[in-house]
Order: structure tokens, then C-alpha cells, then sequence
């Protein structure tokens, strides 16, 4: 299979069957966040796509660097919140300077972005739990940020479809939030079986 192909390969089954979202839990709390305007959804899925990028193709050639030992397992997280807090501060540089109003669009989402876990836990995914050349993590990291906007997306049309005056209020937020997550989960779960590709 080509380097292209493989990458496309990883984008599906990051986005549609292996959910990191909803399997690992990378990004949930930012999610429940960025879900209360519906319009910020697209922007920061944008943003999240773009920092995910970047972390790990600068990662990636420095994880093969650092090797497989004890201590480096222990630092690798370190490293990889070092440049994505790197990117952030080189984004936010940037887009002050040159593009002021993307910036005042951007600015309260840029950290949320940037410094995610989801960003963090692909990077740390990528040689630990795969063994993957460049355009496959870059495919992961697409997949991933690709699911979780979706997730995000249909997250944001249940929410107003559980705006239900029938729903008992103790039920209501959070505790429907979570069922509706959760019900998603297992939609998903399902092409699993499915389609196993590893």
C-alpha cells in the first residue's frame, strides 16, 4: 500500500472505528466545553486539527531520537507538552502580529486547543501504541481531530434535542449528556467489529 493510502487508512479508522474520543477519553471535558456555542465547534475543531499536526510531526522525528528506555517513557510526555506549548506561544505570536482578527476569533479557544490532552495523547500514541511512518501518525492525528469534531458536532445537535420539558429534571445536563455520549460510544463500538483493522 502507498505511504498516501496508508495515511488515509489511519484517518478512517481513527475518525470512524477506533474513537479515541470515546474509547480513551482524550478530550471529553474540552468537548462538554466547546459544545455550549455551537458556532465555536468548527473553529476549534480547526485549531485542534492544526496544533495535533504540527505536535506530532515535530514529535515524530524526535521520538525516534530519544528511544525506547525507562526514563525516556517517563520524560516523552514532558517533551510532547513542551512543543505543543511551543506551537501555541508560536501561533499566538503570529496571529496577533499578522492576523489581528482571527486572533480576537481564536484567542479564548487557542489554549483549549493547543494544550489538550487530545493533542498530548495522539503524539503519545503514535509510537507507543503503533508502530507508524510519518504520513500514518499524521493520518492518526487527522482521524483522530476528524472524530472528534464529528463527536463534537453530534454531541451539539443531541444537546438540543435533550432540551426536553418532558425529561425528568434531575436527569436533565450532565447525567442526559453522558447517556447520549455514551449510546454514541457504542454506535461506534459497533463498526469495531466490523471493520478490526488492527
Amino acid at each position: 500500500m502507498s505511504a498516501f493510502g496508508q495515511m488515509m487508512l489511519f484517518l478512517l479508522v481513527t475518525a470512524l472505528v477506533q474513537n479515541l474520543v470515546l474509547t480513551t477519553g482524550f478530550g471529553t471535558s474540552i468537548m462538554l466545553r466547546v459544545i455550549r456555542r455551537p458556532g465555536d465547534i468548527w473553529v476549534f475543531g480547526g485549531l485542534l486539527t492544526g496544533f495535533s499536526v504540527l505536535t506530532v510531526l515535530a514529535f515524530y522525528p524526535l521520538d525516534r531520537l530519544l528511544g525506547t528506555g525507562w526514563a525516556v517513557k517517563m520524560l516523552r510526555p514532558a517533551v510532547i507538552i513542551v512543543i505543543a506549548a511551543g506551537w501555541y506561544l508560536a501561533v499566538t505570536l503570529v496571529t496577533r502580529r499578522w492576523m489581528p482578527e482571527f486572533y480576537q476569533r481564536t484567542h479564548r479557544l487557542m489554549p483549549l486547543a493547543a494544550l489538550n490532552n487530545v493533542v498530548v495523547g495522539i503524539a503519545l500514541v503514535i509510537n507507543y501504541q503503533f508502530e507508524v511512518g510519518i504520513l500514518s501518525a499524521v493520518g492518526l492525528a487527522l482521524g483522530s481531530c476528524g472524530g472528534f469534531l464529528l463527536l463534537s458536532w453530534l454531541t451539539a445537535e443531541g444537546m438540543e434535542r435533550l432540551d426536553n420539558p418532558d425529561m425528568p429534571h434531575s436527569f436533565r445536563g450532565l447525567p442526559a449528556t453522558l447517556v447520549y455520549m455514551g449510546i454514541l460510544a457504542l454506535a461506534l463500538m459497533g463498526f469495531n467489529r466490523v471493520f478490526n483493522f488492527f
